[in-house]
């Protein structure tokens, strides 16, 4: 099951596909099962209110913002020019087969 099918399983839960499929409907109900005991295992463990706001800002500070790298840029750069170098080379090549092939239609 792709990512894409597995969200779409999940967002209509059983009423969609799940409702004429057995294995998916079994699928959905351990995923419930498995939700249900890690609340009630979780549910008395809480983190203090202060924290998130203190991981955010810890976070922030510490990632520093990567300027972007130039190498995709000169990878296009290289690319580019090597597809104009070949045609280059190639359409005056090609061209007295071109004028050929439109004197004999012509």
């Amino acid at each position: 099951m792709g990512c894409p099918e597995l969200e779409e399983l999940l967002f209509e839960g059983t009423n969609g596909h799940a409702a004429h499929c057995e294995a998916c409907r079994a699928l959905l109900d351990a995923w419930h099962r498995v939700d249900a005991t890690l609340d009630t295992a979780l549910a008395p463990i809480c983190a203090p209110p202060g924290l998130a706001p203190a991981v955010r800002a810890r976070v922030s500070r510490e990632q520093p913002v990567l300027a972007p790298s130039l190498i995709p840029e000169i990878l296009d750069l290289i690319g580019w020019a090597a597809v104009l170098a070949t045609a280059a080379i190639v359409i005056p090549r090609l061209l007295p087969f071109i004028q050929a092939v439109l004197a004999e239609s012509g």
